[in-house]
């Protein structure tokens, strides 16, 4: 499997985990310090982190990403 397939198919695993979770009503949340994590563990060189998803009952609701963008600026309606 090439790169891109593996990250495309992690990126689909985690979002259908992310989906369950939530109708079982936990909270998810994405993570993505991977290098941290891989020195914390000793990741062995030829081995990679796709995704991280944390799973449980947050404290707090969400608050919205620094780099998160408007709808407006994402989707378009009636137009290309």
């Amino acid at each position: 499997m090439q790169h891109n397939e593996a990250m495309c198919s992690t990126g689909i695993a985690a979002q259908t985990i992310m989906l369950a979770a939530k109708s079982m009503r936990y909270d998810t949340c994405p993570l993505d310090d991977f290098e941290a994590v891989g020195e914390v563990i000793n990741l062995p060189e030829d081995h990679a982190i796709a995704m991280f998803v944390v799973i449980g009952n947050s404290e707090q609701s969400a608050k919205p990403r620094q780099t998160q963008l408007e709808m407006n600026e994402v989707m378009s309606t009636n137009s290309f």
